[in-house]
């Protein structure tokens, strides 16, 4: 039996789909995307071992960063940030304020509930997991021009927007601009 290349598997695949009736330029965007997914998912999950980081922990510590510095949520909008239940998302927040990642208080606007803020651990360990798949996220990229990489930015951002039903009047509002520009 013959080893194929990856991108002769790559090929493959597309093919495989289009053959089976779908676009074949879409089939190559999606399988491109997934395979380069696959290959962050791989380094994310041993950079993340790494760091003594858990994957179920990684979306919290985003959601949290993402309010900023001083910025807190409640553990509802972090289980839904991270696609947990409820209960699921208390079990991870009593461990990782065992771990000092984070701290739970009344919220002061409401006593019934609880807001959950970043420690300075959280946050170190939060930065160190964005410097360590930097380097990484910058390899995968490398084969591309700053031109190509901000042009592919823009592009999949357009994808992205278009999902949403206010991205959908942003992409057709900038399009406008576009051609009157």
């Amino acid at each position: 039996m013959t080893r194929r290349t990856p991108w002769a598997e790559y090929e493959r695949v597309v093919r495989v789909y289009t053959e089976a009736g779908a676009a074949e330029t879409v089939q190559r965007i999606v399988t491109a995307l997934s395979r380069l997914s696959r290959r962050l998912d791989v380094f994310y999950n041993s950079r993340f071992d790494a760091l003594d980081l858990s994957r179920s922990e990684w979306p919290v510590l985003q959601a949290l960063a993402i309010e900023g510095r001083g910025g807190s949520s409640n553990p509802s909008r972090l289980a839904d940030a991270a696609g947990v239940s409820a209960s699921t998302m208390t079990h991870r927040l009593d461990r990782m304020v065992e771990r000092g990642l984070i701290e739970r208080l009344p919220d002061p606007q409401n006593r019934t509930r609880m807001i959950v803020t970043l420690t300075r651990s959280g946050w170190d360990l939060f930065r160190a997991a964005v410097l360590a798949a930097e380097t990484k996220e910058t390899d995968v990229f490398a084969p591309l021009t700053d031109g190509e990489r901000a042009t592919l930015a823009r592009l999949l951002e357009k994808a992205l927007a278009g999902q949403e039903p206010v991205g959908r009047k942003r992409v057709a509002q900038a399009e406008g601009r576009e051609r009157r520009g």
